[in-house]
């Protein structure tokens, strides 16, 4: 009896399996990765897509971050060479795991570039650092401590500001808001709309601030304004975190490049500076940043690091480069290397100067409409040209490309284009003034035909007279 059951189940259940079988190939294959939708390009994609199509052997490709030297080649500053491969020879370095906080002889040597290793605050014990794969890794793990382990819940972005920020905050769960920064109108720093705005923001806040080569603009504080802005964040107790990127490539000077950071610290404030080792290196394939945090008192010290230990342990993602934190240590540990390094820093900070005279001056000798005084006071390895998309896209046209917040590398920028790129930028800003110079509704006097633009002296005649 029961091997019949058993025989009628085994039958029964070799049914089933068959029209299971039948059911499912009458549906088609099982193709779960279908439902994942192609993402839309982005704008950086978009234009290198352009670029790379582009069949004029003149194109220029203004976008990027990569500094490359006049011959249009990844420049390998000298002091790193050497420094790879003093790494790659010293057998006292093997590859035991770091502590949560990443290279010790990294994290120090990135304070005491800011700070200077015989400042109070690095004396006191009170300063701790942080390794992070970049400066933007650096904002986002200080971001999460912020919102996290501090509860602010308020961000202050600069108006313009880096694209990336205003996701970093809001990610993070911060309410964003944003203070003056740049007057298109006149092309220079708007301090008295900056220091209206910190001067209404909440309590707490954080603000958030290029320490130099404000991105996009390129227009830093003068001394006194940082003093200003100094004062206001103290009033309105503000918690200040600096972004440091192009540290020692804005004056070709490391020191005066972070001054800003140091006033504050020195002042009293605590405070937190994201730090990047990618462009003042040439790391572009081995990133390394930092996050340097600064407490006024060093009682805190232990509990703050036990926070940050407690969140990378947590997130289990050590992202950052043993080996390119062993480069930067080395060289600004080793007299030599740092000396090397710093003419270096200067040489690659000359020729950006050059390439931003050289682009200035062109468009002044060509009487390019426009202003074009701000492009000289700006600072960094790049250039904020303050065009409008639509001279964007004729720039397009004339096979130069530049990105839509219309800021150029100008590590991209050498003796072989800057005339291409600065007659390029003369045709679409005279083709756009002859534009605006048309009227397409104004009947000439007596008939009803169309006709250009008067002078500016008819055309106040003709609003007296009702016209």
């Amino acid at each position: 009896m029961s091997t019949t059951i058993c025989a009628l189940t085994q039958s029964l259940l070799q049914q089933r399996i068959c029209m299971s079988t039948t059911r499912c190939s009458s549906m088609g294959k099982f193709q779960p990765f279908t439902r994942v939708e192609r993402l839309k390009p982005s704008e950086e994609s978009n234009l290198q897509m352009a670029f790379d199509l582009d069949s004029d052997p003149k194109k220029v490709n203004l976008a990027g971050e990569i500094y490359r030297n006049s011959d249009g080649k990844l420049h390998i500053h000298n002091a790193v060479r050497r420094a790879e491969i003093g790494v790659a020879c010293d057998d006292s370095y093997t590859h035991e795991p770091y502590p949560p906080l990443g290279n010790p002889d990294f994290t120090r040597a990135a304070n005491e570039l800011v700070l200077n290793k015989a400042a109070p605050a690095m004396l006191q014990n009170r300063v701790l650092g942080i390794q992070t794969g970049s400066s933007i890794d650096a904002l986002c793990l200080a971001a999460q401590f912020l919102r996290e382990r501090m509860r602010c819940t308020v961000c202050m972005l600069a108006r313009p500001s880096c694209d990336q920020w205003v996701h970093i905050f809001k990610s993070a769960g911060f309410n964003c808001q944003s203070y003056q920064y740049y007057s298109e109108e006149k092309g220079e720093l708007n301090i008295y709309g900056l220091v209206a705005d910190l001067m209404t923001a909440p309590e707490g806040a954080v603000v958030v601030l290029d320490t130099c080569a404000h991105n996009p603009t390129g227009l830093d504080p003068t001394v006194d304004e940082w003093k200003l802005i100094a004062h206001i964040i103290r009033c309105k107790k503000l918690l200040p975190l600096f972004h440091l990127e192009s540290h020692g490539l804005v004056s070709g000077d490391t020191v005066q490049d972070s001054w800003p950071v140091r006033y504050f610290v020195d002042s009293g404030f605590d405070l937190l500076c994201a730090q990047s080792f990618v462009k003042n290196f040439g790391l572009y394939n081995e990133t390394v940043g930092h996050l340097m945090v600064v407490l006024n008192n060093s009682i805190q010290l232990d509990v703050v690091r036990g926070q940050f230990e407690d969140m990378l342990q947590r997130s289990r993602e050590k992202s950052f480069s043993a080996f390119a934190s062993r480069i930067v240590a080395k060289i600004l540990n080793n007299a030599s290397l740092r000396r090397d390094w710093s003419v270096s820093l200067q040489d690659v900070h000359q020729r950006m100067q050059q390439m931003r005279l050289a682009l200035s001056n062109k468009l002044t000798v060509l009487k390019t409409p426009g202003k074009w005084d701000h492009i000289k006071k700006q600072t960094g390895p790049h250039l904020y040209t303050n065009l409008k998309p639509n001279h964007l896209r004729r720039l397009r046209s004339k096979h130069v490309y530049v990105p839509e917040n219309g800021r150029i590398n100008l590590g991209a920028l050498c003796a072989a284009n800057v005339d291409v790129v600065a007659g390029a930028i003369h045709d679409v800003m005279l083709s756009a003034e002859s534009e605006t110079d048309k009227i397409f509704i104004l009947p000439a006097a007596g008939t009803g035909l169309l006709c250009q633009k008067p002078a500016k002296i008819e055309i106040v005649q003709a609003i007296h007279n009702g016209v």
